[in-house]
């Protein structure tokens, strides 16, 4: 009896340390760089958080992985690796990652990439790219080149400018304030942005979209199993869109100057509620057509369907 409680009072120290070993470890470190920056960033799993400040310094705070094997912050020449070092293979439900705060110069050019990590970005200036597989992926503020993609986490923007591309699988895309040439990409998820942006490309399959926009130069819409409503105050050039099996609705401002081109296609219908004109069919064909126009064109709005509906209404 005497021995079998001497093993019990052995256990518990070795269960307590091999619980502290498991324990998150504390970062605080910081690194001074040049005025071109190149910063790429490895974390795998948990939050990250990327803001900006007037230093020519990196500094990183916060916790690592439960699982690290190691932080690494390193300068070669323009360019800074910094990475939390799992093991080859491990969980992702093994606790929770790592948790970084991250704060660089607003002016570089950064590239991130992770698994189960989500990234929050804000007031950065730059060739801004990220790449998750199941993390969300906020940003907020960025400028000139940004590119975010995301598999099964969502993105959600505001206030960014320049050329900018949102893609994501089975995730939703929320974007608003955004400007200067945007391109969304949804496949099994939702599209929801409010942009004033004037060249706007819009993806999607399988998903259901809702894009308002303001003075457009060029629109381009390609949608597959899923319905789309889209706005916009003003066109200069052209309105492209498409869609196969799914239903488009275009919220017309009530004065433009426009040549409409409507094709119905097979199993399609086209309900014009913008004007008086009404769509023909052609005798012997599945297919109904509309072509009119309103004011002095400068610009087409071209839109087909297959078996899917096309709508056209004046904003209220």
């Amino acid at each position: 009896m005497i021995k079998a409680n001497i093993t019990h009072y052995l256990l518990i120290p070795l269960l307590l340390l091999s619980h502290l070993s498991q324990a998150a470890q504390s970062i605080d470190k910081q690194i001074k760089v040049t005025d071109v920056l190149r910063l790429n960033v490895k974390v795998l799993r948990g939050d990250v958080k990327i803001k900006s400040w007037d230093r020519q310094e990196i500094s990183v705070q916060g916790t690592l992985d439960e699982l690290s094997q190691g932080f690494i912050l390193e300068l070669q020449g323009n360019s800074v690796t910094l990475e939390d070092k799992m093991p080859q293979q491990f969980s992702g439900k093994n606790n929770s990652g790592s948790s970084l705060i991250i704060t660089v110069p607003s002016k570089l050019s950064l590239y991130a990439k992770g698994i189960s990590s989500s990234y929050n970005l804000s007031n950065l200036e730059g060739d801004i790219r990220v790449n998750t597989v199941s993390g969300d992926i906020k940003a907020i503020k960025l400028t000139d080149q940004v590119q975010l993609h995301t598999i099964s986490g969502d993105i959600n923007s505001d206030g960014l400018k320049g050329n900018i591309k949102l893609d994501t699988v089975s995730g939703t895309i929320k974007d608003k304030n955004s400007d200067g040439e945007i391109s969304y990409k949804s496949v099994s998820g939702k599209i929801n942005a409010s942009s004033r942006a004037t060249k706007v490309t819009v993806e999607q399959v399988s998903g259901d979209g809702r894009v308002m926009l303001e003075k457009v130069d060029k629109l381009e819409v390609h949608s597959v199993s899923g319905d789309i409503v889209l706005s916009f105050s003003a066109l200069d050039t052209v309105a492209s869109l498409e869609s196969v099996s799914g239903d488009i609705k275009l919220e017309l401002p009530q004065a433009i100057n426009a040549k409409f081109s409507l094709n119905g296609g097979p199993g399609g219908k086209i309900y014009n509620r913008y004007s008086q004109d009404k769509p023909s069919q052609k005798k012997y064909s599945p297919s109904s057509y509309l072509t009119f126009q309103i004011g002095k064109p400068r610009a087409d709005i071209k839109v087909s369907t297959i078996s899917g509906d096309i709508e056209l209404i004046k904003k209220i």
